[in-house]
């Protein structure tokens, strides 16, 4: 069955409101997770269409002690929503005037189950699963997208409901062909459809694998790459330019006001006018059309740059694979500040060489190519955007090293990146000897990649599948990193807060970008932070995650950069901050989380200098120069903060008002009175007359400190003090005595015979 469908059931054959309804659907796959991590059913339950394969999963479940528990400290509530989906299997069999998708379902033909566990089971190109966010990305938009998209003629909005391969690609033609899907694409993900319809592709592939015949499989490989000829010779008549850049420079703002986008060769004036830049690369034009726009705007930009240019070669309409630019860096050079007179000439240098060099590979040529190529790397601006180019350039005959093939080439194909240039990128040897091993490894029969552009087409996509085992040169053979999955439903299970605060705290990270966890002292203010992380990111990946401490001596050189004394003099250091930014800017599509500790300890303007503006959310991307390196900086959109702060910190009392316009703010409270709290305690063995000890004496103590004057919400005790159940008689005692005792001490430091009195009240 599916979860739709049985939620449209109750909603028109029962007088249920929709919360309980929502409850009821979550219940069955609560239910359903349960049984099948437990290993006492195999199948998940959604998918069961006959009452008495149901009856039998229930009798089961009800068999296991386990479920009973969760049953009762649930209200009863998942034997009441699988007693309402027994109802619902009885009276979708025996109704016959169900809609089409309905009987699609019920014959077991609509595929979305089905595509779910297999996108669960697939890896990307660096060998880690999808993450949860983009399996149900993919999934979302399969279902809803196209119901959006205007005047698309076919048959059912719902892909899921097509189940032939060569029925689905011509499907995927007239969705991808209509004018209206970039808009849509964009919408639903920033390319989440496009990518998700390339999958159910394989799938139904895997599922059907002779659907397809092999003359309409070879017309797929060379739609899938029909952009390299034009690309190519758009290259080669740019070239005609390199000594006359102010007549492409015209040209180029002719197109972009016949279109009416705004012209991204402008530079904004100190008095906040735009003029249009003097100078400009060939890279930089490639640049145009390759970076974050929708592929209708891709498009219109190639035809009317193909138009000017005089290009005859067709305008390709797919760009899988294709690396591309961040819309906010997509110049390859500086601005007139902050580059040399020489620059610019050098990329034209380095264009023109990389064009020689493709045609006629001499070791002369090879030479000149990496001269010029090691004065280019220095330059400001580039970094590893430069492989993009020489790959638009001629992606036949070069390397892309965008995030997603180093990923494949490190970690499939255990090939090593050489790093041995001053921005610890690849110098011009390197690069070259790295494009000789790769064409060197695809003329191998059994490789999993035959050229640079199946390479790039396989890193995007994650179709390299198998890991290379022979010895080569340059191999890395570094173990795998497999991350445990963190769902929202693991947050709610280890933090003991609801699932709508946690929604709440969710959309507030997202939409601020800044946010601190504030309470009392042992409330699980840092363990919540992290795994706030896990759930957003949809697994246990501590690359993507930064934790440090702040203190009152904390500065700015010490978390952006300074300089440090090094033995023989000084030299500029890097923070963890400035570091963990650039991590981020480098893999945009995935979240960072940046987590302090004790947030209120430090000056914040201090602290983030010049970079407090930057944090806050509609900054996100806006350039500004260090103080020390005179380098252009920005905080990356895809970076959250996380701070933590304990409102019982006496010296504290006065927040900073820095902090207080750029973070929200959400209270953690002590949790003893919630049914999660007495489950976790439940589960580890402590009885229930310990539970209940925990609860009333420490809320007793709770609400005197709330009631006094001095002291208030922001100083009770946290229910993590008790989470760690052990089967010692002295455990309770023992915690009391030197966890609670010393901080109720110094809350009452002038009332000694009152603070007694409330230790002994706990101990009684």
């Amino acid at each position: 069955m599916s979860r739709e469908l049985f939620e449209k059931w109750l909603k028109e054959t029962t007088n249920l409101v929709n919360g309980t309804i929502n409850s009821y659907s979550s219940a069955i796959t609560s239910a359903s997770s349960f049984g099948l991590k437990e290993g006492i059913i195999h199948q998940d339950i959604y998918e069961i269409k006959d009452v008495a394969v149901l009856n039998e999963v229930i009798n089961v479940l009800e068999s296991t002690e386990t479920y009973l528990e969760k049953n009762t400290s649930s209200n009863r509530r998942w034997s009441s929503a699988l007693e309402h989906y027994r109802q619902f299997i009885m009276a979708v069999s025996e109704d016959n005037n169900m809609d089409t998708k309905e009987n699609k379902i019920l014959k077991s033909i609509y595929l979305k189950s089905e595509f779910e566990r297999w996108i669960s089971e697939q890896v990307q190109g660096n060998g880690r699963p999808y993450s949860t966010h983009t399996q149900k990305g993919y999934i979302y938009s399969l279902e809803k997208a196209c119901s959006e998209i205007e005047n698309l003629d076919i048959e059912d909005s719902d892909l899921f409901t097509i189940t032939s391969l060569a029925e689905f690609k011509s499907v995927e033609e007239k969705i991808r062909n209509n004018n209206d899907f970039g808009r849509v694409n964009q919408k639903f993900g920033n390319g989440q459809l496009s990518a998700g319809m390339i999958k159910y592709s394989d799938f139904l592939a895997e599922r059907n694998p002779v659907s397809l015949s092999i003359q309409s499989d070879e017309k797929r490989k060379e739609s899938k790459y029909e952009w390299t000829g034009f690309y190519e010779k758009t290259a080669k008549v740019l070239l005609k330019y390199k000594d006359d850049r102010l007549k492409l420079i015209d040209g180029v703002n002719e197109i972009f006001n016949r279109i009416g986008m705004k012209n991204p060769l402008t530079k904004k004036l100190a008095d906040g006018t735009e003029e249009i830049l003097r100078d400009v690369c060939p890279f930089t034009i490639f640049g145009l059309f390759n970076k974050g726009i929708t592929d209708k705007n891709r498009i219109l930009i190639m035809e009317e740059l193909s138009n000017f240019l005089g290009i005859e070669e067709k305008v390709p309409t797919s760009f899988e694979g294709i690396p591309v630019l961040n819309n906010m860096k997509s110049w390859f050079f500086g601005d007139e500040e902050h580059r040399k007179e020489e620059d610019i000439d050098n990329l034209w240098e380095l264009f023109e060489v990389a064009i020689i060099l493709s045609g006629n590979y001499t070791e002369a040529n090879k030479k000149l190519f990496i001269n010029i190529y090691d004065k280019v790397i220095q330059q400001h601006g580039i970094q590893w955007n430069i492989t993009f180019g020489l790959y638009w350039v001629r992606p036949w005959d070069y390397l892309t090293l965008d995030n997603n093939t180093r990923t494949a080439l490190t970690e499939k194909l255990k090939i090593k990146i050489p790093r041995n240039s001053s921005k610890k990128t690849c110098a011009g040897a390197d690069y070259i000897r790295l494009v000789e091993l790769m064409k060197e490894k695809f003329d191998e029969g059994n490789y999993p990649v035959h050229s640079f552009p199946e390479l790039s087409y396989k890193a995007w996509s994650g179709e390299i599948e198998t890991t290379v085992k022979a010895t080569i040169p340059d191999v890395d053979v570094t173990t795998q990193i497999e991350y445990k999955a963190y769902t929202k439903e693991d947050f709610l299970s280890d933090v003991f807060i609801s699932e709508e605060k946690y929604q709440t705290i969710k959309s507030l990270l997202k939409r601020k970008k800044n946010l601190i966890l504030q309470g009392a002292p042992g409330v699980g203010k840092t363990y919540a932070a992290k795994r706030l992380a896990y759930s957003i990111i949809g697994k246990k990946d501590e690359a993507r995650i930064k934790m440090l401490q702040f203190h009152q001596s904390y500065a700015y050189e010490d978390f952006i950069m300074g300089y440090r004394p090094n033995g023989t003099g000084f030299e500029l250091k890097e923070g963890p901050f400035y570091q963990f930014c650039k991590l981020a800017s480098e893999n945009l599509d995935e979240d960072y989380f940046f987590i302090i500790d004790e947030i209120n300890r430090g000056n914040m303007s201090k602290v983030f200098g010049e970079l407090l503006m930057l944090i806050e959310g509609d900054k996100r991307g806006e350039e500004i120069i260090l103080t020390y390196s005179k380098e252009p900086f920005y905080v990356p959109e895809n970076l959250y903060i996380i701070g933590m702060m304990n409102t019982a910190d006496r010296s504290l009392a006065i927040i900073d008002y820095a902090l207080r316009r750029r973070f929200s703010f959400v209270e953690l409270e002590p949790a003893f009175e919630t049914d999660s709290f007495k489950n976790h305690l439940s589960l580890q063995g402590a009885s229930e007359e310990l539970i209940n000890k925990i609860k009333m004496r420490v809320g007793s103590i709770n609400l005197e400190i709330e009631k006094d004057v001095n002291l208030g919400k922001g100083f009770r005790i946290g229910h993590s003090y008790f989470c760690n159940y052990s089967e010692s008689d002295k455990w309770y005692e023992e915690i009391i005595k030197y966890e609670i005792q010393p901080l109720i001490k110094e809350y009452w430091f002038d009332e000694e015979e009152k603070a007694n009195n409330f230790v002994e009240e706990l101990l009684r």
